[in-house]
């Protein structure tokens, strides 16, 4: 069981959000939704959200994204920002940009990404802050979403996804591959994929925040099947992961 840090406890979170594709887009809609809520419960509560992209929208992304029509050709962080603030009363934060931790000093209490280059995952978890880093990760039909501590946190418990899987030696050359059309687009990545994550990750921010713990940091997720597998302590065994506190007593 991991516990909601007391700093966090009835406090405004600041949430970065990177990569506003299929999930971020998805993921944005799930924040806007979380934040109406807190501040209902309570009106000092709540999220101040950051949406980071460099990329625009087109038409390909209209089929599987969280984009209108009408947004093809914006910045994807301003067109979720325009959502965001326009519809639903918010005052969400675009940075049209691609995150680079030179450029962007993680300075926040939430970090969520939800893309495809493995660099900057690398890059975030060699940041020197304290933070939650909630990641959201898919191929065509399956996928996993692990919510962990950044690399500097005090008796750090829970791993990030870069503690589960090695990304020293990827690339980020998969991640120039573009659709350029709706059919091709569904082809990569099934209907529902990106979703599918983005209701995980919220929900997991939602039992956080709201019950203040959560028994699992994480699941594997699968939406042919339908199946949705949490993350236990054998998982982080399995890739290598030791909570601080059990390697003192060791």
């Amino acid at each position: 069981m991991y516990s909601l840090p007391a700093y966090m406890l009835g406090e405004r979170l600041n949430v970065a959000v990177i990569g506003i594709g299929g999930t971020g887009s998805a993921m944005v809609n799930e924040l806007i939704q979380l934040d109406t809520t807190l501040r209902a419960l309570d009106p000092n509560g709540g999220l101040d959200v950051t949406l980071i992209d460099g990329s625009n929208v087109t038409q390909a992304n209209i089929a599987r994204q969280s984009f209108f029509p009408s947004q093809v050709g914006m910045n994807k962080a301003e067109a979720m920002a325009w959502t965001a603030n326009n519809l639903y009363g918010k005052n969400f934060v675009a940075k049209p940009e691609h995150f680079e931790t030179e450029k962007h000093r993680i300075n926040t209490d939430i970090v969520i990404t939800a893309l495809d280059r493995p660099s900057v995952r690398y890059q975030i978890s060699q940041s020197t802050g304290t933070f939650l880093w909630l990641d959201m990760g898919n191929d065509a039909g399956a996928g996993q979403v692990v919510l962990g501590e950044s690399k500097n946190t005090p008796n750090k418990t829970l791993p990030t996804i870069c503690d589960l899987y090695d990304y020293t030696q990827l690339d980020d050359s998969d991640a120039e591959i573009k659709s350029c059309s709706a059919e091709e687009s569904l082809a990569r990545q099934q209907l529902g994929v990106n979703h599918f994550a983005a209701r995980i990750g919220a929900q997991l921010l939602w039992n956080l925040l709201r019950h203040g713990k959560i028994d699992s940091n994480g699941a594997y997720f699968d939406v042919t099947t339908l199946r949705v597998e949490p993350l236990t302590d054998e998982d982080w065994r399995i890739h290598g992961f030791t909570p601080d506190a059990q390697k003192r007593a060791t």
